[in-house]
């Protein structure tokens, strides 16, 4: 556990979920590129090569995804 786990602990519970909500938001705004495991990788090659070699797919493509968030917003 980090040093400073103990002293945060010991802040009320409100500014605790600031923190965690701040720093939530620091992770979203990084520029760092996080590493991605190559079992992950792997899956995802496999899931789009499934994805494409499949005529019959229920899925939606992205053009059609994006139509919908359209039409969504638009009501």
């Amino acid at each position: 556990m980090h040093p400073a786990m103990t002293q945060l602990a010991l802040l009320p519970v409100s500014e605790r979920l600031e923190l965690v909500q701040n720093l939530w938001d620091s992770i979203g705004d990084s520029r760092e590129q996080l590493p991605v495991q190559e079992w992950h990788r792997e899956l995802v090659n496999a899931r789009l090569a499934d994805f494409d070699g499949n005529e019959e797919r229920v899925g939606l493509s992205r053009e059609q995804v994006w139509e919908q968030v359209d039409q969504c917003r638009d009501s």
